[in-house]
């Protein structure tokens, strides 16, 4: 039944696409992404469900406006959306736990955001305070595809979860015109996951999970990233979400449609900050190196959009560092091999030998300053030398400065600075090559694009099997709660409002693990939760230790007093007792029954209510 949602969605999403009189690949997505910003900016002033059902209403009554004055049609290029749609759905349909790494804390956004009645939403994982300490915007736009489906959160989740890898194809599509670039660029592994799958032939291991997860830990200390990996991971995480942003922003670019510019640059800050001085980096790039002044002003223009945003939130000061740590050229090359071979081979037949023998000796000598400078000093002067005549350079560019810039400085951590700047270089590099061999007429370089897309294949072939290995058949990321026979229990606690106590993480910095799973799927925020997250937000520790300290006792304590003082300190409305409560604590639920009063049992979970005594 959850498959019905996946469906409605669909023609939904369909449905306000003509609403923009642009080409049909970039309406797709922009459609979308101008309803989120319009329920963005609305929701400020009237509840969030009303703001959005408001706006898509209008860009269905534009879309019917069109249809009926001018001629609009379905192109061939959306077999492409759904072929993706399609896949990723199935996938999800496989196995659509939202569960393991930071599932649970994309989920609690959508579930709090979709509660929200005004921007900013609540903090899921600590009550009383805004969420305001993390760029949220892309689960704004996750939350807007849930409200398209009609579906419960947890099944718009996992459509979600499709619809970004089929956006990002078409957009890609709509750029490139190429479906073989599409899968080298999107639907492709890296050169480890090429080298690991014939050693694990060669010493007759199988591929496992490990095969699956190595190819994404290449770099030492640092997470490697790309597309398909992101895709088929299903954290529905800001760097994922931004993919089909960036995408847009290309497709913008290249056909000129610079109106929305402003808007689609505001809303990669909004999603993934770390995108935002890349992104304008290659528009002013490229706006430069073509001689066009709108690009340029277009670009600015989205400072006050940026600069409001920023002003709403309460992020930590960025702090930007200078790094020792320098990556291996083996390490590195195991990730980039592919878009960079073919970057140089984009001019092997263009460039003169004495040009390359200079960049070669400068290349040589940068060594010393990083080794990776040695592979990537060539393309950044390259680049440089081709942008004076073409613009597409500047994808070369500013993606060869996403590899470097990590070998120097980084943004609070080199692990997620390499993680965020490698994945944008990796689709710069790819537009790059694919602008330019696409249109190669040389034997020799069609034949070395067909060998890679056949290596490269290779993982999405073999990974994706390890990864969907269930057959659950649903849509519904919540099923897998029956196993802790708290399913119905949180399903009930939807239907509520108000803050929950329960085991979030007892601990100091802590997460990742089944705690604070009454937020994550109900939308009502926990006294505390996932504190490790908690700190790296508000870098308050003498809040979380608090907060911490207060759940431990309320669970541990047989003192009534004491808890209803505790729960009256957090205005908590339910308390929750459930598998992880008696797992952690090593309690009963009998011990509440004198306290407070029984408003719900099923399973292994009873629930009480701390306000009606």
């Amino acid at each position: 039944m959850t498959l019905i949602y996946a469906i409605i969605f669909y023609v939904s999403s369909i449905l306000i696409t003509p609403s923009l009189k642009v080409e049909y690949g970039i309406a797709r997505f922009l459609s979308l992404l101008l309803i989120a910003i319009s329920v963005y900016f609305l929701s400020f002033f009237i509840p969030l469900r009303t703001s959005f059902y408001a706006i898509f209403f209008i860009f269905l009554i534009l879309s019917f406006y069109r249809l009926r004055s001018s001629k609009f049609e379905i192109e061939k290029s959306e077999l492409i959306f759904l072929s993706v749609y399609l896949f990723f759905i199935l996938l999800r349909y496989l196995n659509p736990a939202i569960f393991d790494c930071e599932k649970f804390m994309d989920m609690a956004f959508l579930s709090s955001i979709l509660r929200a009645e005004k921007m900013p939403p609540n903090d899921p994982f600590m009550a009383g305070m805004p969420l305001n300490c993390y760029y949220f915007f892309g689960h704004l736009l996750a939350a807007c595809i849930v409200l398209m489906s009609f579906s419960a959160p947890e099944v718009g989740y996992n459509i979600a979860v499709a619809a970004l890898p089929a956006y990002s194809a078409l957009l890609f599509y709509e750029a490139i015109k190429s479906v073989r670039w599409l899968l080298l660029t999107l639907f492709s592994g890296n050169a480890y996951s090429v080298y690991d799958f014939f050693h694990k032939i060669y010493s007759g291991m199988s591929t496992d999970f490990w095969y699956y997860w190595n190819s994404t830990r290449v770099v030492n200390g640092t997470i490697n990233e790309f597309p398909y990996f992101s895709f088929i991971h299903a954290d529905l995480h800001a760097h994922v979400i931004a993919i089909p942003i960036k995408l847009l922003l290309i497709a913008l670019i290249l056909k000129k449609r610079y109106k929305s510019i402003p808007l689609v640059l505001f809303a990669l800050f909004a999603t993934n900050s770390w995108d935002y001085p890349l992104l304008l980096t290659l528009c002013l790039t490229y706006a430069f190196a073509s001689k066009d002044k709108k690009l340029v002003l277009y670009s600015l223009a989205s400072f006050p959009f940026v600069i409001f945003f920023y002003l709403q939130m309460n992020m930590a000061a960025v702090e930007v560092i200078f790094v020792s740590e320098k990556s291996d050229p083996i390490q590195f090359l195991a990730y980039a091999a592919f878009p960079l071979i073919l970057c140089y081979s984009a001019f092997v037949f263009s460039v003169s030998k004495k040009v390359l023998f200079a960049f070669t000796s400068i290349a040589i000598l940068s060594y010393f300053l990083a080794p990776v400078l040695t592979i990537l000093m060539p393309l950044v002067l390259l680049s440089l030398f081709e942008i004076r005549k073409d613009p597409k350079a500047a994808f070369l560019l500013v993606g060869a400065l996403a590899f470097l810039i990590p070998e120097f400085v980084a943004i609070e951590s080199r692990m997620n600075t390499v993680f965020k700047f490698y994945l944008v270089a990796w689709i710069f590099l790819f537009t790059f090559s694919a602008l330019k061999l696409s249109v190669s007429d040389k034997r020799i370089l069609k034949t070395l694009f067909s060998i890679f897309l056949i290596f490269s294949l290779i993982y999405p072939v073999f990974a994706t099997p390890v990864r969907y290995n269930s057959n659950e058949f649903s849509l519904d990321g919540m099923k897998f709660l029956n196993y802790y026979g708290e399913y119905e229990a949180i399903k009930w606690m939807q239907s509520q409002k108000g803050v929950v106590m329960e085991e979030g993480c007892s601990s100091v910095l802590c997460g990742y693990n089944y705690g604070g799973r009454v937020a994550v799927f109900s939308g009502n925020p926990a006294v505390i939760a996932w504190t490790n997250h908690e700190f790296v937000w508000r870098r308050n520790i003498s809040l979380i230790y608090e907060r911490s300290n207060d759940v431990r006792e309320f669970y541990l304590t047989e003192d009534c007093g004491r808890m209803k003082e505790i729960a009256e300190k957090y205005n908590v409305s339910f308390i929750f007792v459930g598998y992880e409560e008696k797992r952690v604590f090593g309690i009963s639920a009998l011990k509440f029954e004198g306290c407070f009063k029984k408003v719900f049992e099923s399973g292994s979970a009873v629930i009480f209510s701390a306000k009606n005594q």
